[in-house]
């Protein structure tokens, strides 16, 4: 039961929480560039189709291409960082 109590009110709650507050945080700030990107794929295409493409909207895909390839990096540290979390937990108590 004290590998419980550590767990629960120690350093490691705190580490695994901030490690998930960080996922999380990195998660909603990648769906919300991802839905920017949509968008902007959307309105290119349909400007596209109508023969009306607008040298602004190529950039904005642009734009959000490059914002959603940062949040992804950012995303894959935050995960990377909660794995390294769990594996000291399973070295220590596992």
């Amino acid at each position: 039961m004290a590998i419980l109590g550590d767990i629960l009110s120690g350093k490691l709650r705190a580490e695994m929480k901030q490690r998930v507050e960080e996922v999380l945080k990195a998660g909603e700030s990648w769906s919300s560039t991802a839905k920017e990107l949509t968008e902007a794929l959307n309105r290119l295409t349909a400007a596209a189709l109508a023969g009306k493409a607008d040298p602004e909207d190529a950039k904005l895909v642009a734009r959000s291409s490059r914002k959603l390839a940062k949040e992804t990096g950012r995303l894959r540290r935050a995960f990377e960082a909660h794995g390294e979390i769990l594996k000291k937990i399973l070295m220590q108590y596992g």
